[in-house]
């Protein structure tokens, strides 16, 4: 990369991102957003928690009231509707794949309305990761710093001002993590159509084991325990089974569990029983806040 070519231009690319981002303030927090779609902005959630509305300041310097549409907190996600007027929507790098080292920038606005921007570098990437609170990234962006305050929610783009994702400093205490394109899509589908990102429950507690399935040895999870009201309850699920397969599917992990559990779908479980295989339907819910899978 030419580094005297790129630092030319990266006043221009700030520029042209910060026309799409907007400051926002509520009691405790103060961050940024950036317009996702016309009338959405994306934000942190982190920094909008529990707020039904918000104070954001446009690009041109005006005061505008935004409605909280969602949050998510598994990746630090918000949905605000807002009357941007001209504002433009953002552009995306949809199928960037940042490398170690790359050039970034953030950009935020202050309550004020002042732009502020942050420059820096790609710390580490990686693939398909889950985070502490169990939202799902479809891509590790790390970057090689923490972030200044206010820049949470904000943009981060690459030298040519295309955004790779939203920064979040909710999952780690000395560096910001991107959470890239294909996440925020995904997550801000679900926000807008539910206000949450719906999460798959069957009503177990489980671990994984190896098992004997009709005399072979499997992986599976081990099912501790059992809620009284949940679609497992309800199917015939037991304590000290041993979910094997999903939907036809194997389940090793707990993550693959995970992936099989689509909210209101209708699956086929197999479990071993006493060594034998036993197969069972039920009906996946939407998580109880507080309860297991």
């Amino acid at each position: 990369m030419n580094t005297q070519a790129t630092s030319s231009h990266l006043p221009d690319a700030v520029e042209r991102l910060a026309a799409s981002v907007v400051g926002l303030a509520t009691r405790r927090h103060i961050g940024s957003g950036v317009l996702w779609r016309n009338g959405i902005v994306v934000a942190s959630a982190s920094a909008l928690w529990r707020s039904s509305s918000v104070s954001l300041v446009l690009p041109s310097g005006e005061q505008a009231r935004g409605d909280v549409r969602g949050v998510d907190g598994g990746t630090d996600l918000a949905a605000v509707s807002v009357d941007g007027g001209a504002m433009p929507v953002a552009e995306r790098a949809v199928a960037a794949a940042p490398r170690v080292g790359e050039v970034v920038f953030a950009v935020g606005r202050e309550p004020s309305g002042l732009t502020q921007a942050s420059f820096g570098h790609v710390g580490s990437v990686g693939g398909e990761w889950r985070t502490w609170r169990g939202g799902r990234v479809e891509r590790l962006i790390r970057l090689d710093g923490g972030l200044y305050p206010g820049l949470d929610g904000a943009p981060v783009a690459d030298a040519s001002g295309q955004v790779l994702g939203i920064a979040s400093s909710a999952f780690s205490r000395h560096h910001g993590v991107v959470l890239p394109v294909a996440t925020v899509d995904r997550v801000l589908d679900q926000l807008l159509a539910h206000g949450h990102v719906q999460q798959g429950y069957i009503g177990i507690a489980a671990q994984p084991v190896r098992a004997t399935l009709d005399g072979a040895s499997v992986e599976g999870l081990l099912v501790s325990s059992v809620a009284e009201d949940g679609p497992a309850a309800r199917a015939g699920l037991q304590v000290a089974d041993v979910i094997v397969k999903v939907g036809g599917q194997p389940v090793g992990s707990l993550e693959a569990l995970r992936e099989r559990l689509q909210v209101g779908a209708q699956v086929r479980v197999l479990v071993a029983r006493g060594g034998q295989g036993l197969e069972l339907s039920l009906e996946v819910a939407q998580r109880p806040s507080g309860r297991c899978r």
